[in-house]
């Protein structure tokens, strides 16, 4: 007669007053009462599961496909145990597709000049324009103009006459 609980990994049982940490990917058991004593190797991010991939959202480059595989992908953060609730538990296609998502930079068009240049600025700088070039343009126009309503009028001219003349270029369809 064989049983088949010896056939099974034994469960160990969690000590009295420990609790499991709640930093992503961690699985450790410890003392609350004793978490400078804890060395928690944990990731900054939660794990993505997206369609058949699995994979922490700070380590893109790590995924797997099997769930084995997943838990052994080591973390990329040393510190203490947590036992503080993480927001987000895990993130899914749908997060992956909104991280990606383009973003709108007309949303909320700012009535001051000032805050119109901040904003055109930013955009940018997103699609990799220095912030200096930027910078030193548009304070060169507010010398010249004096009124930074002028300043984004002459940029709103600059910038429709240089996307007009792209017109000219023989770019592919």
């Amino acid at each position: 007669m064989t049983s088949s609980s010896s056939s099974q990994a034994q469960v160990v049982p969690r000590p009295p007053g420990h609790v499991r940490c709640k930093n992503y990917g961690c699985q450790k058991t410890y003392d609350p009462s004793k978490v400078d004593q804890t060395d928690c190797i944990h990731h900054k991010s939660p794990p993505v599961f997206h369609e058949t991939a699995k994979y922490w959202a700070c380590c893109v480059d790590k995924k797997a496909y099997e769930w084995d595989d997943f838990m052994k992908i080591p973390g990329c953060q040393r510190g203490h145990c947590s036992d503080v609730a993480k927001d987000k538990k895990f993130l899914g296609g749908q997060d992956v597709r909104e991280a990606c998502a383009p973003k709108r930079l007309d949303d909320d068009v700012p009535v001051d000049p000032r805050k119109k240049l901040d904003k055109l600025r930013e955009g940018l700088v997103s699609i990799g324009v220095s912030p200096d070039a930027f910078d030193k343009a548009w304070g060169r126009l507010a010398a010249k103009q004096g009124d930074l309503s002028l300043v984004v009028n002459r940029m709103n001219m600059l910038f429709t006459e240089a996307l007009t003349s792209l017109e000219d270029v023989n770019l592919p369809d």
